[in-house]
């Protein structure tokens, strides 16, 4: 399958120029654009391999389009054209992203090779985001699991790592994942110390008894037709009064 890029310059004849060169290189040109808001148009619609950008454009100049563009992983890497060898505009566009850099007038035995390198340091790019995300998402899962078998271990009165032998036992009967249960765990007793909360501040402005204060959360919930924690966070942020 050919490789695919857009193109985008104010200047229709570098448009073309670059155009044809890319196709000579066999690229399938999927679109060109006068401005930096049509380029991430074209890339959303396209996802090219290649966004060769001009850095000078009206409406959304090259570097915010780029970054764009790339924030959004709408094209396998992003080379910038410009008329100026700017070491400060490199190192702008090599701190969003931006994996290659052509001056003008461009010479076609620099166009592949540029776009080259920019695609295989984009694939790495990519796959450091990756796997950068797999970690955090690894570290989420875990501190879930940490806060469920902590709420177990204080609800029952046992070791964490007995929590954790009790949240799996309870996973491997219901069969559904250590995460997904973790999750429930955590969320149900979000909703008792939401609950515990109003029933302290009812005890501590109303002068009730933990019971009927317990109660008093329950008529509120029951007249909104809501759960406990819904009516608890009403009363906690002053909106209603059982």
């Amino acid at each position: 399958m050919k490789r695919t890029a857009i193109v985008a310059d104010d200047e229709p004849i570098i448009r073309l120029d670059l155009a044809q060169m890319l196709e000579e290189l066999d690229f399938e040109v999927l679109g060109s654009a006068a401005d930096g808001f049509d380029a991430v148009e074209l890339c959303r619609a396209h996802r090219p391999d290649v966004a060769l950008l001009d850095v000078n454009m009206p409406v959304f100049e090259g570097l915010g389009a780029a970054q764009t563009i790339l924030e959004e992983s709408l094209a396998g890497c992003v080379v910038i054209v410009t008329a100026f060898d700017d070491r400060e505009l490199i190192d702008r566009a090599g701190a969003i992203g931006v994996t290659g850099y052509l001056v003008k007038p461009i010479e076609e035995r620099l166009l592949l090779p540029t776009i080259e390198v920019a695609l295989a340091q984009g694939r790495r790019l990519a796959d450091a985001q990756r796997e950068a995300e797999e970690a955090r998402r690894r570290l989420r899962e875990r501190d879930t699991v940490d806060r469920a078998k902590a709420a177990l271990a204080a609800e029952k009165g046992v070791s964490e790592a007995e929590a954790l032998r009790l949240l799996q036992g309870m996973a491997m009967d219901k069969r559904c994942s250590l995460l997904y249960l973790a999750q429930a765990v955590v969320e149900k007793n979000s909703q008792r110390e939401l609950v515990n909360r109003a029933k302290t501040l009812l005890m501590q402005t109303r002068g009730l008894s933990e019971p009927a204060a317990y109660k008093a959360v329950q008529s509120l919930a029951r007249a909104m037709g809501v759960g406990l924690d819904k009516a608890a966070r009403e009363i906690l942020e002053g909106r209603r009064r059982p």
